[in-house]
This record gives structure tokens, sequence and C-alpha cells, in this order.
């Protein structure tokens, strides 16, 4: 939960002031449909997110989720190929090991999941479409 509070909320809640301090329209949004089905009440008592409104607020978490696995295992792939040692990016592959743990609910509701609770797929497409091209930017700065 920490994950999803701190990548998406205090990002658009600072974009949000940002426009309004400048004068711009803002756009405001709605966090989660406030309109509950018998299958969403029934996820909801197992404990299951909801992810199946198309908001903006899941691409950063998206973003954030889709990066730490690629990072992880890239690093996994530099590791046992020899390239890397393991006391050398033990603590990065910690974190990124930890945060792709803890982004399970959102890697499920992006590819497991097929009830109306996933992630729409324009909201993945976007996602992937940005992680791809930060990457490359990064590769392109990275000596």
């Amino acid at each position: 939960m920490w994950l999803i509070r701190g990548v998406t909320s205090y990002l658009f809640g600072s974009v949000e002031f940002s426009l309004k301090c400048l004068g711009f329209p803002t756009l405001g949004f709605n966090v989660t449909s406030k309109v509950v089905d018998d299958e969403q009440g029934k996820r909801y008592e197992q404990g299951v997110f909801e992810f199946g409104i198309a908001s903006t607020m899941f691409v950063p978490l998206t973003m954030v989720a889709m990066i730490n696995l690629v990072s992880f295992f890239h690093g996994v792939i530099e590791i046992s190929r020899g390239r890397r040692r393991m006391e050398e990016w033990f603590i990065g592959m910690f974190i990124a090991g930890f945060v792709t743990v803890n982004c399970w609910p959102i890697y499920e509701a992006v590819a497991l999941r097929k009830d109306k609770g996933r992630i729409p797929t324009k909201t993945t497409i976007i996602s992937a479409v940005l992680v791809f091209a930060l990457n490359t930017a990064a590769s392109f700065t990275s000596p």
C-alpha cells in the first residue's frame, strides 16, 4: 500500500497544486469508483485490489512496477553471466527484489487477472511505452 500511496497520490497532488498555483486549470481525478456491484464486492471480501477504473493514477504505479521487474531480472542476468559480482550489486538487487515482490498485485492486475478489476489494457500499453522510452533514454546517458 505504501508503494501505491507514495508513487501516485503524492505525485498527482503535487502536480495538481503546482498547476493550481500557476493558474492552469486542474484535471481533478477519482481515485476509485464508488459504485459497487456484486463482483466488486466479492473481490473486496477476498482482499483483492480493484484496478478496473481507467485512471491516470495507475500509469506511474504500473511504470514503477515494470521498471523494477526489468531491473531485477537484468541484475539476475548480469550476475548469472558473471559480468557482475553479487557483492557489488547486493543492495541494489535487494531493493529491486523487495519492490518487485511488493508489486505482485500490480503484475497480477496487468497480466494474470481476467475479471473487470484488472488494470485496463490502455493503461498497461501507455506504461509500457513510457518505460521503453525512459529505458532507451537512460541507455544513451549511461557510460
